[in-house]
């Protein structure tokens, strides 16, 4: 190996007169981790480990720190949870009727916002259509009655299909621009038409609890605990022989939850960091064992007029080289795990994406890393003479 490495020497001689300068030195140094390429392998499964647990933790962290942001920031901070126990009696008995809502606006004076979404499926001229139906209270949102109101992509699709004596309209701007959030999806009401909330009783038999919302903005009620502890044993009144009904926080249970799934983020989180400490430890150890066999080389390269500028450009390019591939391989695999493994960590209802700032941080760490690998080469290259590189010293 090390013969190659002083044949390739010769190369070295007025390579700035070749015109490719930048070309020879990546070369030169992918050609010095094929020599070495079980070495080199090592190294970059070492980096494809530690880079993919790391970016694993950190879009996890952002992508739970992001939920609890969009949670403090929600307007209506209180939501009904429904829970069905008896499975028996599901199919028979409906979580939520209209006089249980215009009860409930009774109890909240006025104060309870409240709809359903629920996905429609159709098939029709062997075509596939689906929307969500939203049935909404039309005082509440200012619109007409007897009307039934398309969002802006669903309206070429409108005279299809029919909703029993609603004449279908466009919906007003004001409200094709919102964008409805809940604990598990967010709600682009362009996607949607709405009908009144009185529908509701026409397909009682298809509404599940899951697709009720039912929300309060606390700082809008006056005697708030007693006011929802009136709902919730109104409602358990009504129907908890079947139900069972929990008015909470979103953002207050979310933080609950999520201290202990921060708890487990960092343990993984110190796992990848663990494994690039090994990985440079270990870097420094080879490049240290390489520059004693590579003395003799890099005084022969110095002695045939190449300056240290160069020398330092071919030891960065060969690090950088090893620790790219295994830097862009290990992003690569965290970004895929983040979206298509299901560890079990997170909190079922947060969705789980990559983040710009896992890729940063991934380039920062891999810049680091280098800088720190071949620096230190570099050092010890330039605190000796072209002679004691040239005797092995």
């Amino acid at each position: 190996m090390f013969d190659k490495e002083n044949k390739a020497i010769s190369n070295c001689i007025n390579v700035e007169n070749e015109g490719d300068r930048v070309s020879y030195i990546i070369r030169r140094a992918w050609q010095r981790l094929k020599w070495n390429k079980w070495i080199s392998i090592l190294m970059i499964i070492e980096m494809i480990l530690g880079m993919s647990v790391l970016v694993y933790a950190m879009n996890m962290y952002s992508s739970l720190v992001k939920e609890e942001r969009r949670r403090a920031n929600q307007s209506r901070d209180l939501c009904l949870e429904i829970s069905g126990f008896n499975e028996k009696m599901l199919s028979e008995t409906v979580a939520l009727t209209i006089q249980d809502y215009e009860k409930i606006q009774k109890i909240s004076s006025g104060k309870t916002f409240f709809y359903i979404a629920l996905p429609e499926f159709y098939v029709a001229n062997d075509k596939n259509y689906e929307f969500t139906m939203i049935l909404a209270d039309y005082d509440k949102l200012g619109l007409k009655k007897g009307y039934c109101y398309w969002g802006s992509n669903k309206e070429s699709i409108e005279d299809i299909f029919t909703i029993s004596e609603m004449v279908p309209r466009k919906m007003p701007t004001r409200i094709n621009e919102q964008s409805w959030k809940t604990e598990v999806e967010n709600i682009e009401l362009k996607n949607c038409v709405i009908v009144p909330v009185e529908y509701m009783e026409q397909i009682e038999q298809k509404i599940e609890p899951a697709y009720i919302h039912m929300e309060w903005n606390s700082k809008e009620l006056e005697n708030k605990d007693q006011m929802l502890k009136n709902i919730e044993e109104y409602l358990n009144k009504m129907h908890g022989e079947v139900y069972s009904y929990r008015i909470y926080s979103p953002e207050i249970d979310l933080k609950n939850n999520g201290y202990k799934v921060k708890q487990s983020i960092r343990i993984i989180m110190q796992a990848g960091i663990l494994f690039l400490i090994a990985f440079l430890g270990g870097m420094i150890s080879i490049f240290e064992l390489l520059f004693n066999h590579r003395k003799k080389a890099y005084g022969i390269s110095l002695a045939c007029g190449a300056d240290y500028r160069t020398v330092f450009y071919e030891m960065f390019a060969e690090v950088a080289l090893l620790n790219g591939i295994g830097m862009f391989i290990g992003i690569g695999i965290g970004y895929i795990v983040t979206y298509f493994v299901d560890m079990g960590i997170m909190i079922g209802y947060i969705k789980v994406e990559g983040s710009i700032v896992s890729f940063i941080a991934s380039i920062s760490v891999y810049l680091l890393i280098t800088i720190i690998v071949s620096g230190k080469s570099y050092i010890k290259i330039k605190q000796r003479k072209v002679i004691e590189l040239l005797n092995g010293d």
